[in-house]
């Protein structure tokens, strides 16, 4: 039984206790009266219905609070029910809430086992990506490590053997001394740089190439060309046919009367006249005159054969630079009659280029080149014994 259903029965108790207490003190009491008297009998049917009355009341209460209890009773029985259900979902929501925590910690378990195992792969990927660059750079240190002074030497010979080619097909093929000269002097300074007495042969013939280089003549093939480029421009100048210049006559004064007018009308147009007719006396029988046609083509062969020596002096070619001009003299001779102190001059200028020396043998500079070349050979091999 429950501490309300306890409760209840006590209060019925009290109820009982105090309906037995009332009856006992009920306002009916009985008096002493005297024996023969007439007023005993009112007195005493009076106070029993107050009697009825006060134990109906009192029952009337007794019943009133039974009711009151029952009901508190039924309350306090539903009350009970509804905390007792209330605990039941409480518990079950507590049952719930706690399978829910174990499910959420599972799960988090389980994340937390993955991502562990997300994160160790991970991990052990980049561990190994680490030993591998560290193993990389481990042998390039080992590489770095090999390079000595002899790895620069070899460095600095094979520079060397780069300049001694450049200087000979310079020489060779542009037949152009004064970049080979430059080319071996900086092939000599880094020899000077590596400091090794085996290469004291390959010093010396870099040595006498740069002295045969010297001693070579030094064409001016830029003014020479600049020459033959100037005639050019002259031979396009030069004049075929010219008018003499007349000479200006004074006018006469006009005559006064008609034999004077007539006399001078004469004179004037005789003068007219000789201005279209010239006679000349000669001794020697005068050179035909050029036409225009011919002209062109003389002009043009003549202008061909200045060109053609420009490409004979820039190819180094002797033989072709002196025909060339030679025949270029040829045709400058055919406008000596038209323009005599123009076809001197070119004449004279081609006269003067024609004696100029273009085909200049050169020194073979190749020497330096095997001597280098042994001289590494012989390296290697001492390298190789060691």
């Amino acid at each position: 039984m429950s501490d309300q259903e306890s409760n209840n029965s006590e209060q019925s108790d009290e109820v009982s206790e105090i309906e037995v207490a009332a009856v006992k003190k009920s306002p009916i009491e009985e008096r002493p009266v005297a024996p023969g008297s007439k007023s005993a009998a009112a007195p005493v049917k009076g106070s029993s219905w107050v009697a009825w009355l006060a134990l109906l009341l009192v029952m009337v209460l007794a019943l009133g609070v039974a009711w009151v209890a029952r009901e508190g009773q039924i309350k306090g029985l539903a009350l009970t029910q509804r905390v007792a259900q209330l605990e039941t979902v409480s518990q079950q929501k507590q049952t719930s809430q706690k399978e829910l925590e174990d499910q959420l910690r599972v799960e988090l378990r389980s994340g937390l086992a993955a991502l562990e195992v997300k994160e160790g792969d991970k991990v052990s990927r980049l561990s190994q990506s680490l030993a591998s660059l560290n193993e990389k750079l481990a042998k390039q240190q080992k590489a770095l490590a090999r390079f000595s002074v002899s790895d620069r030497d070899n460095w600095l010979l094979a520079e060397t053997g780069h300049l001694l080619r450049l200087a000979d097909q310079r020489l060779v093929m542009a037949a152009d001394p004064v970049a080979a000269e430059a080319l071996l002097t900086s092939a000599d300074a880094v020899l000077r740089g590596v400091d090794d007495p085996s290469l004291h042969a390959v010093r010396a013939a870099i040595a006498k190439e740069i002295a045969a280089l010297r001693a070579v003549p030094k064409v001016d093939v830029e003014g020479i060309y600049l020459s033959l480029a100037a005639l050019i421009e002259q031979a396009d100048k030069l004049v075929i046919f010219q008018l003499p210049k007349q000479a200006e006559r004074p006018s006469p004064k006009p005559a006064t009367d008609w034999q004077g007018r007539l006399h001078q009308g004469y004179r004037s147009a005789l003068a007219t006249l000789s201005d279209y007719v010239i006679i000349r006396r000669r001794d020697v029988p005068m050179q035909a005159l050029m036409d225009p046609q011919w002209e062109g083509l003389v002009r043009q062969n003549l202008r061909m054969l200045l060109e053609q020596a420009q490409i004979a002096l820039l190819s180094d070619n002797q033989r072709l630079y002196a025909v060339s001009l030679e025949r270029a003299q040829q045709g400058v001779a055919q406008f000596k009659a038209s323009d005599d102190v123009g076809t001197s001059a070119i004449s004279t200028e081609i006269t003067r280029l024609r004696g100029l020396t273009i085909g200049i043998a050169q020194p073979d500079i190749s020497s330096s080149l095997r001597a280098l070349d042994n001289a590494v050979e012989q390296r290697l091999q001492s390298e190789g014994g060691q």
